[in-house]
């Protein structure tokens, strides 16, 4: 229901917005992260057969679009809104590093989940666009702040780390 209410307020977006919402369904993809992307998760569980019945999202790779895709829209039509946008870096950020899963010895596993990020074409999307005019947070102004610097930091960091993915 989350998803489903995420595509009618994202539609509309370019009339309003309610931030508390947004920050709502940050929280929710951030859970939803740990608890049902990662290596360990049963790729057969309840939730992905519902998901794919509802929402037509078959696995993993399709659900790590729609993640991507809402980080997309929210530094778009929310650069401006320092929560919303730290909020929406940090699951950038998270998902760059990797998806949790049982022992942090499992580096290679950890690389092969970030290899199915990096082949998103939502991901080269931001990967070959990342200036102001697709992303304002990104602007420079006379009047930056200290955290409009620490998210630019936060948003290449990420892409930096999806660009070195294949480098190991």
């Amino acid at each position: 229901r989350v998803l489903q209410l995420m595509n009618l307020t994202d539609s509309r977006l370019a009339q309003a917005g309610n931030e508390k919402l947004e920050l709502a369904m940050l929280s929710f993809f951030e859970q939803f992260r740990k608890i049902y992307i990662g290596d360990q998760v049963q790729k057969s569980s309840k939730l992905y057969r519902r998901l794919s019945e509802v929402l037509g999202l078959n696995d993993e790779t399709m659900v790590l679009s729609v993640f991507i895709g809402k980080i997309i829209t929210n530094l778009k039509y929310w650069g401006r809104c320092e929560p919303i946008t730290s909020k929406t870096l940090q699951l950038l950020n998270d998902l760059s590093i990797g998806y949790p899963f049982g022992k942090s010895s499992q580096i290679l596993g950890k690389r092969e989940n970030v290899r199915k990020l990096v082949k998103l074409s939502a991901v080269q999307f931001m990967l070959n666009n990342h200036t102001s005019e697709h992303f304002s947070f990104l602007g420079i102004n006379n009047q930056s702040s200290l955290t409009d610097m620490r998210c630019r930091t936060t948003f290449y960091t990420a892409l930096g780390r999806l660009l070195m993915v294949d480098l190991g």
